[in-house]
């Protein structure tokens, strides 16, 4: 039997609580108190109050290790298996600090509002933060007191006390546009068609207050952008049918107009705006192919039963939708629709890095759109894939635990349990308080925690460098702004991250132009096994044309700008044809480098699966003249725009080699032939035939030639 919960009554006066009678005086204050218990609860889990400090991630312990390893394998390995470098957010925090322009000098996953996610403190940027984050609070706990009215209150605690127990900044995040439109959904449903009341005035500014948290979302990351949109879209059409027009239409544009209030209250111009919007759906689209992993912390099966399980709770969620006769036929599509990208988008979130964390956001992010669902209807089939949902979560986390083993699994696991939920939601309490009387009682205290942690990132490396514009390759941006030198990053900073032609191009045009930094720090590093100077590919000859070497201290390379800059590199095409997915192609002799294009596209079939899901990984085998080889990953959108192939460069201090012109590098590093085939899957995801294009580089002759913007010093 399925239970409904559509009250006409409590959804049109969604500040009443349903009960029979008038209530006692006690029943009043624990209401009372529950409300107020799910507010502060909410305000907690969202607003950073303690916030984390910047971080520059590679640490000194970690290059210590890295040159304890000799063999190129080795060395892949530990890479592989370290994080990403986290000072991105430190970046983040600075170029909306610094008022750099997001969409034309940032362009990246994160806002100007990206402190909001990321819980990181910057002094210029607090503000914006902690407003931002108490808007979508109280919008979010709004909301749930809305859907959880007719519902005991204590099962909205629960699943707030769920969010601080498994914190997932994510999945929270990403749910809001579904709460919303859940939220839209129960209004509508409480009124017939003909039925077009005037709603009160607080109710109009509410709902707006609730809808400007729509526009918020975009600016905090970028990811979030279709949730948004989709969002914005079907809430006002709701609204448009239950409303009248004339408080339809302002609640229709509260979120696009917030977006935009938002940013310019960012100090960001008006103009950049369009320009956010596009490159945020650039670095969106080359997502999936250049940041897929395969199941590095799960075996294979455990992964493919994931993404089942995936499978299998979404389509009960339709199960449920048309069992439910009280629903509308419009709310049954509207609500399937709505739940579907949603959940794609989750799945996408998680199932692309595939590691522990991401695989957590997929799972939560799940559990807590069951969740919500449950909150507007019940349903047997939406409460039993929530239970089976929470029980996997809580197994994925026990599982991780050290201190478990298999012998006293059954002994041990409550006690664990208990300690991993009440120490991670008590610890949200605690940092709350403290952060908030440590803001009360001393205003400087985030500053000088701030500081110090400069200092610690100061002290990890000293910047060979004490005046001129600084940028710093591959990625470990936190080293030049620590250092108060002024930073001067290429658009795409993290080399990771420049996953089509069109960025590949922006980040070289930055190199090539009149306002070039005068210094460049270059550490190489390549993420997920990638051939090294595949990241930010067409910049290295870039580089190579406009700065001069200037030293190496065993870390960082230094490179100083010259006095002329060319506007492009001196290549010749040396061989062009097409080659066969999976053969091996001789290089041709070459004296200088050898820059390489290769044009790959994926099958039909290729795009649609990439949609849904993960790629099968391109690897290139790469033999040299003297009989070693080694295998990297490479990405189709990258190799477009080229990249140097040979001498084949493996690390910071080959990559000196080659700045400097050693000639004798050059000679044993030469490639002698290279293979390109995908891990699995062949000629359905990719075409079978690719066209390769080889180039000699000449390196620079002087100022005289074509192309040669002078600098003034």
């Amino acid at each position: 039997m399925i239970e409904t919960t559509l009250h006409p009554r409590q959804a049109t006066e969604p500040g009443m609580k349903a009960r029979a009678g008038d209530p006692s005086p006690a029943s009043r204050i624990r209401y009372r108190f529950a409300v107020a218990f799910i507010i502060v609860t909410t305000l907690v889990v969202f607003i950073p109050l303690n916030p984390e400090m910047p971080d520059k991630g590679i640490t000194q312990e970690w290059l210590s290790a890295m040159k304890q390893f000799h063999s190129q394998t080795e060395r892949s390995l530990w890479r592989e298996g370290a994080r990403l470098d986290p000072s991105w957010i430190f970046a983040l925090n600075a170029a909306a600090a610094r008022r750099l322009k997001f969409g034309k000098q940032i362009i990246f996953t994160g806002g100007p509002y990206a402190a909001i996610y990321t819980r990181s403190f910057h002094p210029s940027t607090d503000r914006l933060m902690i407003f931002g984050s108490l808007l979508l609070g109280l919008s979010y706990a709004m909301a749930l007191l809305y859907l959880g009215l007719d519902r005991k209150l204590s099962i909205v605690l629960a699943f707030m006390l769920f969010l601080n127990a498994f914190p997932q900044r994510d999945a929270l995040l990403l749910s809001y546009p579904l709460l919303l439109v859940v939220c839209a959904l129960k209004f509508a449903n409480a009124k017939t068609p003909s039925q077009r009341p005037t709603i009160p005035s607080w109710m109009v500014f509410t709902m707006g207050a609730m809808l400007s948290g729509l526009g918020l979302l975009p600016l905090i990351k970028g990811s979030l952008l279709l949730p948004a949109i989709l969002g914005m879209v079907l809430v006002g059409a709701i609204l448009f049918s239950s409303v009248p027009r004339r408080q339809a239409l302002p609640l229709f544009v509260v979120a696009p107009l917030a977006s935009v209030v938002f940013w310019i209250v960012s100090g960001q111009s008006l103009f950049d705006f369009p320009d956010f919007i596009r490159n945020t759906m650039w670095l969106t689209s080359g997502y999936t192919d250049a940041m897929s992993l395969t199941w590095i912390s799960s075996p294979r099966f455990m992964g493919i039963a994931f993404v089942i399980i995936y499978l299998i709770m979404l389509a009960l969620i339709w199960v449920s939708l048309f069992r439910c006769a009280l629903l509308s036929s419009r709310s049954r599509w509207m609500l399937g629709f709505v739940s579907t990208v949603f959940l794609l988008v989750a799945f996408k979130h998680g199932f692309v890095r595939s590691d522990d964390y991401h695989l957590l956001i997929a799972v939560v992010s799940l559990a807590i759109a069951l969740f919500i669902l449950s909150l507007f209807y019940v349903d047997r089939y939406i409460i039993g894939s929530l239970v089976a949902l929470l029980i996997i979560i809580v197994g994925f986390s026990l599982c991780k635990d050290p201190t478990l083993r298999m012998g006293s699994i059954w002994k041990r696991a409550p006690g664990i349990l208990a300690r991993i939920t009440c120490e991670s939601t008590v610890q949200s309490y605690v940092d709350g308080w403290e952060g908030l009387r440590s803001r009360l009682s001393d205003s400087g205290s985030l500053r000088k925690r701030f500081e110090v942690a400069m200092s610690n990132i100061q002290e990890e490396y000293t910047v060979p460098v004490t005046e001129g514009s600084v940028d710093i390759y591959s990625y470990e941006q936190a080293i030049p702004i620590a250092s108060s030198l002024s930073w001067d990053p290429r658009p795409i900073f993290q080399s990771y991250s420049v996953y089509t032609p069109e960025l590949a191009q922006t980040n070289e045009q930055h190199v090539r132009g009149a306002s070039a930094p005068e210094w460049v720090l270059i550490d190489l590093h390549a993420i997920d096994g990638r051939l090294p100077l595949l990241e930010d590919g067409l910049s290295w000859p870039a580089l190579l044309d406009n700065y001069a070497f200037h030293s190496f201290d065993g870390q960082f390379i230094l490179m100083h700008r010259n006095d002329a800059i060319r506007g492009k590199s001196n290549m010749e095409v040396v061989f062009q044809n097409r080659q066969t997915l999976g053969a091996m192609v001789s290089m041709r002799e070459s004296e200088g480098p050898l820059f390489a294009e290769v044009d790959l596209e994926p099958t039909l079939l290729g795009r649609l699966l990439t949609t849904l899901l993960n790629p099968p990984q391109l690897n290139m085998l790469v033999k040299l003249r003297d009989g070693s080889s080694g295998k990297y990953r490479v990405i189709a959108n990258m190799m477009k725009t080229g990249f140097i192939v040979s001498p084949l460069v493996r690390n910071t201090e080959e990559f000196a080699l080659l700045a400097k012109g050693d000639k004798r590098f050059e000679e044993d590093a030469k490639v002698a032939s290279i293979s390109i085939e995908p891990s699995y899957g062949g000629s359905v995801f990719w075409a079978r035939t690719y066209t390769l294009t080889l180039k000699k580089y000449h390196s620079a002759q002087g100022s005289s030639e074509s192309g040669v913007v002078n600098k003034d010093h």
